[in-house]
């Protein structure tokens, strides 16, 4: 039976997997038919990539100076850190492993060996001899 029309189907019907560029399927695109064949255009994800850009740069004070007309900031401020939370770097600790060793080079009660064995840990001596003080 051959009908006097045909239905077209829709552009989610012929190709409904994502887009590898922006990840919408292709009834969401840019459609331009100029006589061989339907081309698809990402439109939609350009504008919104574009709307997404401007809010995080809008909410960076390094780059909000692009999008409010005010001139830009130092370069030191530009290139800093602003993330409020950024915790500062953890102090060092001296490991529990050379806590135990001391403790073992102190029981040899050699002080010439415990002189020399502090000298290899210039940067634990300090906390480790006010452990000693401490007992």
């Amino acid at each position: 039976m051959n009908a006097p029309f045909s239905i077209a189907p829709g552009p989610i019907e012929i190709d409904p997997r994502p887009c590898g560029l922006c990840g919408l399927t292709i009834d969401r695109h840019e459609i331009v038919d100029d006589g061989e064949g339907p081309v698809f255009f990402c439109a939609e994800f350009d504008d919104f990539a574009a709307d997404i850009m401007r809010q995080w740069e809008l909410a960076d004070p390094r780059d909000s100076w692009r999008h409010a007309g005010e001139s830009p900031p130092p370069e030191r401020v530009r290139n800093s850190d602003i993330s409020p939370g950024a915790p500062d770097k953890p102090q060092y600790r001296t490991p529990q492993a050379t806590r135990d060793a001391f403790w073992f080079v102190v029981g040899l009660a050699e002080p010439v060996r415990l002189k020399g064995w502090l000298a290899d840990h210039p940067r634990d001596a300090r906390f480790l001899i006010k452990l000693l003080d401490s007992k």
